[in-house]
């Protein structure tokens, strides 16, 4: 019975150790930057912005009206949309992404942006498999811990 339950640990751990659980995927054609906003410039109907992700890589890239913006404002609500009808709002929140240091993904296609969020946007389902993985784990432990102990005990009583 032990026997069993270490292999079923086992397997369990291998599992949640080499499992990946959360897969982040652009098209073909687009790349992901994690990063910080350094420099915002609204250009017509075309904002601007230079990017510095954790490497120190430095990326020029363009707001279009076809990009796809989610932004944390300062009061803690997350505004969603595009820079077709009001820019300089746009521009506003980005510049309080930047003085907050706000950290942001973004997919980009080398020279323009298709998505733009707030990093705190991150898909709350992942995290909670994460949780639940963890709670899975830290039960399996402390019921076999138990299950352990428990047989030690028998063995101690009828040996008295």
């Amino acid at each position: 019975m032990i026997r069993k339950l270490k292999n079923i640990f086992g397997i369990s751990l291998v599992i949640l150790l080499f499992g990946n659980f959360s897969i982040i995927e652009a098209q073909e054609n687009e790349n992901i930057v994690n990063g910080f906003l350094q420099k915002i410039e609204l250009n017509n109907e075309i904002i601007d912005i230079h990017v510095v992700d954790n490497f120190g890589n430095l990326f020029k890239l363009a707001i279009n009206e076809s990009t796809e913006i989610g932004i944390e404002t300062q009061s803690g609500e997350r505004w969603v949309g595009d820079i077709k009808e009001n820019p300089d709002y746009v521009v506003k929140l980005l510049e309080e992404s930047q003085h907050s240091l706000e950290p942001i993904t973004l997919t980009h296609n080398g020279t323009n942006i298709s998505s733009l969020v707030s990093y705190e946007s991150s898909n709350i389902k992942n995290n909670l498999s994460y949780l639940g993985a963890s709670f899975i784990f830290l039960g399996i432990l402390f019921f076999g811990f138990i299950f352990i102990i428990n047989n030690r005990i028998k063995i101690l009583s009828t040996k008295n």
